[in-house]
C-alpha cells in the first residue's frame, strides 16, 4: 500500500522513530512503516468501508541523479534493517545486485 494512504496516530508514529533518517528521498517508506508497526507492537489494518483518493502524478517532481538506485538502495536498507536472516529471500529476488 503506497505510504500516503496510512492514517497513524502521531504518538505512535513518534514513538517507532517517524521515517528512517537514512532513507533517500522516497521510496519504500510505506514497507518501512508496515514492517516498524508489525514488530513494534502496532497493528496494521485495512479497514473495508474505508475510501481513500490518492491522486498520482504524470512524472516524479523530483530531480534525482538515478532514481533507481536510490529506490533500490532503500530497499537494502529497508532489508537490512528489519529482515535479519529473511532478507536472503529479497537479495534473491533482485538476483542479489545490491
Amino acid at each position: 500500500m503506497p505510504g500516503g494512504l496510512f492514517a497513524i496516530s502521531r504518538n505512535f508514529f513518534e514513538r517507532i522513530g517517524k521515517y528512517d533518517p537514512g532513507f533517500s528521498y522516497w521510496g519504500a517508506e510505506n514497507l518501512e512503516l508496515s514492517f516498524k508497526t508489525w514488530m513494534c507492537g502496532g497493528t496494521l489494518e485495512t479497514i473495508p468501508c474505508s475510501h481513500v483518493g490518492h491522486i498520482f502524478r504524470t512524472k516524479i517532481p523530483y530531480k534525482w541523479p538515478n532514481w533507481y538506485n536510490i529506490l533500490k538502495r532503500n530497499n537494502v536498507r529497508l532489508a537490512e534493517v528489519w529482515l535479519d536472516e529473511f532478507k536472503e529471500y529479497y537479495y534473491d529476488r533482485i538476483d542479489n545486485n545490491l
